[in-house]
Order: C-alpha cells, then sequence, then structure tokens
C-alpha cells in the first residue's frame, strides 16, 4: 500500500490560496457605492434608482413627516415629502403629491439631540438615530464609494 504524498495537500492549499487572491484582487477592483450612516453607524450597499425614508416628527407642529430620497450617483435626490398641509407650507412645498419636490442633496445631518425621534429606512431596514452612538454632535448621511472587498470586511466586522 502507497503512503500518500504531501503533494495533495499542497495542491489543495495553493489553490485555496489563488481563490483568495483571486477574491481579494477583484474585491479591490470593484468599487460600489455604500450609504453611511453616522461615523460608527451601518453601511448599506446601495444601487441608483434605490429610495431611502426619512422619518420624523416635525418640532414645531409636532407632526409626522416622511421624506423619500432616491439614490443617484453619489448624491439623493428628495422627491416626497409627505406631512400636513402647515408642515408643508413651513418648508415651502405646496402640493401634497407623491412626488411634490425635487432637490438634489449630496448629504445631510441631524442634530444628535434632535427632538424629531429621526429614522432612515434603507433596504427593508429602519435605523432609529436615538440607537447609534456618535461622536459628533451631528449624525451625517452619506453616500460613498467604496471597495467591494472593503465593504464586505466592514459588514463581517459589525
Amino acid at each position: 500500500m502507497k503512503k500518500p504524498s504531501g503533494h495533495r495537500g499542497s495542491k489543495l492549499l495553493l489553490c485555496l490560496l489563488l481563490c483568495i487572491g483571486i477574491f481579494s484582487i477583484a474585491g479591490l477592483l470593484i468599487n460600489i457605492q455604500v450609504l453611511k450612516i453616522g461615523d460608527d453607524g451601518p453601511s448599506y450597499r446601495v444601487s441608483r434608482g434605490d429610495v431611502v425614508v426619512l422619518r420624523y416628527t416635525h418640532s414645531m407642529y409636532g407632526v409626522p413627516v416622511v421624506e423619500r430620497l432616491r439614490v443617484e450617483d453619489g448624491y439623493f435626490e428628495l422627491f416626497s415629502v409627505a406631512t400636513s398641509d402647515a408642515a408643508l407650507e413651513y418648508y415651502g412645498i405646496a402640493s401634497k403629491e407623491e412626488q411634490n419636490v425635487k432637490r438634489l442633496i449630496k448629504e445631510f445631518s441631524v442634530p444628535k439631540g434632535s427632538v424629531g425621534g429621526h429614522s432612515l429606512s434603507v433596504r427593508g431596514d429602519t435605523v432609529p438615530f436615538a440607537a447609534l452612538h456618535n461622536k459628533r454632535a451631528s449624525i451625517h448621511i452619506r453616500l460613498v464609494r467604496q471597495h467591494l472587498l472593503l465593504y464586505l470586511i466592514n459588514a463581517l466586522w459589525r
């Protein structure tokens, strides 16, 4: 009976290392668009056309506000604000229709101690801002380009 040689294990290890190397290089070459919530908050891979929903209570009128933003290439397009007539007037929006506003936004922030009870919904998840541990005085929401590999590492790390 022949003793198994170490070549089989070496070939398997070499194949595994080759696969890891190819995956790593591909992950560094592929850039994706990522929505980042705060400094240490969650990040979400988003694509052009995805809708993000910001919900809060208007500080002056005490009514719920729902803002819908569409993800574009590197910015948000605010296309809908749903709230009371008085709050819409406060914002300078004349219509209650679904697409009653069109504003392009690079990024936005919400003061950490805001009384509005802000939350952001993206890809089926809702992130309440009060639960975020943020070092700054405001929670910044922004779109960034990131290497796929770094995004995956960050997603596993959290």
